[in-house]
């Protein structure tokens, strides 16, 4: 068997990756590629990574020799570990699906052929960190005890619609809340702003006003949740269920029990608008929101990882 060629470009690529490799076979024909990213990537234990995303591979073999020649690569620019599938941080596409339960995919979620995993197992890989997807009926039950929903409404706290007419203003707020509340999650990068508007300004007209859910205290904005409709099960002709893409609230308002007044707002909303199901996506396993997943009585449907190799 002829030995697999190695192709590498450094110009800037998509989503500002440093680098493209791929792999040709004798006959010139693309056998495994991928991305690489290693400047403004997070750090890990205070060193620096690189990211490797973007992947694909025609069989285990070609998988490791690409892998090998990526890991070599991310070292010789300086980094201390490779993890990945990640398309350069955690706000662009990353982690493997590892488990499901064969309910079909929902919108935004990762994807990936089930033997992907186990080729970067093959290949050096463990799982570094893991996710979880759960699916819940929305049955009219709230998980908010009344004392503590009268406690935040009477320190100020009042939660309204997102107001379409203002639609940029409004995702720069959700930004700002965005930016205090993930700044100690796992692998956190700040999202400059331009980039955070012109993600969503692309999908303004799926955005249903209803389903995103702003907290203020006293008019000063502490909290928010944003759901959106399973637009691709939709396609599929089925029910769409309601996926709680993001919650997030400011450490800084000490809005104890916020979270929870979010979500069981957001499930009252999808409710009233027909909906039977909630989908709380993506959530790390160390994320305090799987306890408010838990107390409604949430089904894991899907599992995943991302995965790192040290250099």
């Amino acid at each position: 068997m002829n030995p697999c060629q190695l192709h590498l470009s450094e110009r800037p690529g998509e989503e500002r990756s440093d680098a493209r490799i791929h792999l040709t076979d004798a006959s010139g024909a693309t056998v495994a590629a991928a991305a690489l990213w290693w400047t403004d990537t997070p750090a890990l234990d205070g060193n620096p990574i690189g990211t490797i995303g973007n992947f694909e591979a025609r069989d285990a073999t070609a998988a490791k020799s690409l892998l090998d020649h990526a890991a070599g690569i991310l070292r010789e620019r300086g980094c201390h570990t490779a993890i990945g599938p990640m398309n350069g941080n955690t706000w662009r596409r990353h982690r493997f699906v590892v488990w499901s339960n064969g309910r079909g995919s929902f919108l935004l979620e990762p994807r990936n052929p089930p033997e992907h995993p186990g080729w970067w197992a093959k290949a050096g890989f463990s799982i570094l960190s893991r996710y979880s997807s759960s699916v819940m009926p929305l049955d009219g039950s709230e998980v908010l005890p009344p004392a503590v929903k009268a406690r935040l409404a009477k320190s100020g706290v009042t939660v309204r619609n997102l107001d379409a007419s203002r639609y940029e203003d409004e995702l720069r707020l959700i930004h700002a809340i965005s930016l205090k509340s993930f700044s100690s999650n796992f692998l956190y990068t700040p999202l400059e702003e331009d980039a955070f508007l012109h993600a969503y300004l692309k999908v303004q007209t799926h955005v249903d006003p209803d389903l995103v859910r702003i907290a203020e205290r006293d008019g000063k904005p502490c909290g928010f949740v944003f759901g959106i409709p399973d637009l691709e099960a939709a396609g599929r002709g089925e029910q769409p269920a309601l996926i709680v893409k993001t919650l997030a609230v400011d450490p800084e308002s000490h809005c104890a029990g916020l979270g929870s007044l979010l979500v069981d707002e957001l499930h009252r909303i999808g409710r009233e608008k027909g909906y039977t199901e909630a989908i709380h996506a993506l959530q790390h396993e160390s994320n305090t929101s799987l306890k408010i997943t838990g107390r409604h009585h949430g089904e894991v449907l899907r599992r995943y990882a991302l995965f790192s190799r040290p250099l």
